[in-house]
């Protein structure tokens, strides 16, 4: 099995509040890779899947990204020049859309601007940007939700992305998104990106709670469950 090896050195704009690599990046790191691959799947990305290891932080080294190809997917992985550490996992499903879905009418209702820059070279808004367009629906989401949202309460563990169909130029798109399943340090928002009752793109991300002191996984408060099994829909 050919294995895709490509060094990509990392820039400042990587960071988010945490002063880690964004969410978003890892898929761009991957996407970078991707293009410069000389054997691809045939068809167009049906989903993308990425799990979060462990935060990545700025450094010399370049971020290290390995790739393979496994019948319809490219496995990839995400690490840094010198270690042999996973900081995320990402797959790709290529061949066709995912199949037709509604929006969901019991979502809660939204909007998200789509930029021009939101493009890609076929005009249509990029799988990986798709990621970002779902961050930017889940972040006001949670804030409206929790109360006692700070910097690093929660963190990303993983997200799937499924394209039902290409995104082209619109100034909006429709935003659902509703809290799925809670559980006692995790929970589940699963989001939609559409217009006209038909979903263009859906996701489910895992978040689970986090002390940004310790850096490590923490169990919600029983302020912070409630909150969220209320929103659930």
């Amino acid at each position: 099995m050919t294995e895709f090896r490509h060094e990509i050195p990392m820039r400042w704009a990587d960071l988010d509040s945490l002063n880690h690599v964004n969410n978003v990046v890892y898929l761009r790191y991957a996407e970078n890779a991707r293009a410069g691959m000389s054997e691809i799947p045939p068809g167009p990305i049906g989903a993308m899947r990425i799990q979060f290891k462990r935060p990545l932080l700025l450094g010399r080294q370049p971020v290290v990204v390995t790739s393979r190809v496994e019948q319809n997917q490219i496995v990839q992985s995400i690490g840094v020049a010198g270690t042999d550490t996973e900081f995320a996992a990402v797959e790709v499903e290529f061949g066709t859309h995912a199949a037709p879905e509604a929006l969901n009418q019991a979502a809660q209702v939204g909007s998200i601007a789509v930029r021009r820059t939101d493009l890609d070279g076929s005009g249509h808004v990029s799988e990986a940007q798709v990621f970002e367009l779902f961050q930017e629906t889940r972040v006001p989401f949670i804030d409206g939700v929790l109360s006692r949202l700070t910097p690093g309460n929660f963190v990303v563990a993983s997200v799937e992305a499924r394209y039902h169909r290409p995104i082209d130029w619109c100034p909006a798109l429709e935003t659902r998104t509703r809290v799925a399943r809670v559980g006692n340090g995790s929970f589940v928002i699963e989001a939609q990106l559409g217009a006209d009752g038909q979903a263009f793109a859906s996701s489910s991300a895992v978040l689970v709670g986090f002390e940004a002191a310790k850096q490590s996984s923490r169990k919600f408060t029983e302020e912070e469950r409630q909150s969220l099994l209320a929103a659930m829909g």
